[in-house]
């Protein structure tokens, strides 16, 4: 099957909004009214609590990881690894857009990405994400904010894959 198929069906799984299903499930309503207005984990941490914050978490990072760790296999059967890890990356970039502007939600109102994209770099990149994933805790438990613990992980990630692959 063609792997541009597989970039549709990508952004067709990232597109899927845990967020804004687990609010209308759990409480009835549409989280991009409540809290910051975000379909992401912290907002919905914020407004639905501990439990349904990790289960939307989980999700939003298994809709990267997935098409990363599954489709080449299903969609570049012919390709070599070069190819296939390419494709890869295309995967992953097309779950976090459909994170970002989900079809399913007419293109409007979808979360900033940063769990998609935690699970895509998880797939591809195992031990960096493990890296950025404990500077990430460490800068919550110390300064108590998501959104500088995000950036400091981001920042970590990076050098994190540098250090792994052994590039100079």
């Amino acid at each position: 099957m063609s792997p541009y198929l597989g970039v549709a069906l990508a952004y067709l799984a990232g597109s899927i909004p845990a967020a804004y299903i687990a609010g209308r499930v759990t409480k009835g309503i549409d989280l991009r009214q409540h809290g910051s207005g975000n379909l992401g984990a912290t907002n919905v941490y914020r407004v639905l609590g501990a439990k349904v914050a990790v289960a939307v978490l989980l999700f939003d990072a298994a809709k990267g990881a997935i098409p990363v760790l599954l489709f080449p296999r299903l969609f570049n059967s012919l390709a070599d690894s070069q190819s296939a890890t390419l494709w890869a990356i295309g995967y992953g970039i097309a779950a976090i857009a459909g994170h970002v502007r989900p079809v399913f939600l007419l293109w409007k109102g979808g979360g900033k990405g940063v769990a998609t994209a935690s699970g895509v770099f998880g797939a591809l990149a195992p031990a960096a994400i493990g890296v950025s994933l404990a500077v990430w805790f460490l800068v919550l438990v110390i300064s108590g904010y998501m959104s500088l613990a995000s950036l400091a992980g981001a920042v970590a990630l990076p050098i994190a894959i540098v250090v792994f692959s052994g590039v100079r």
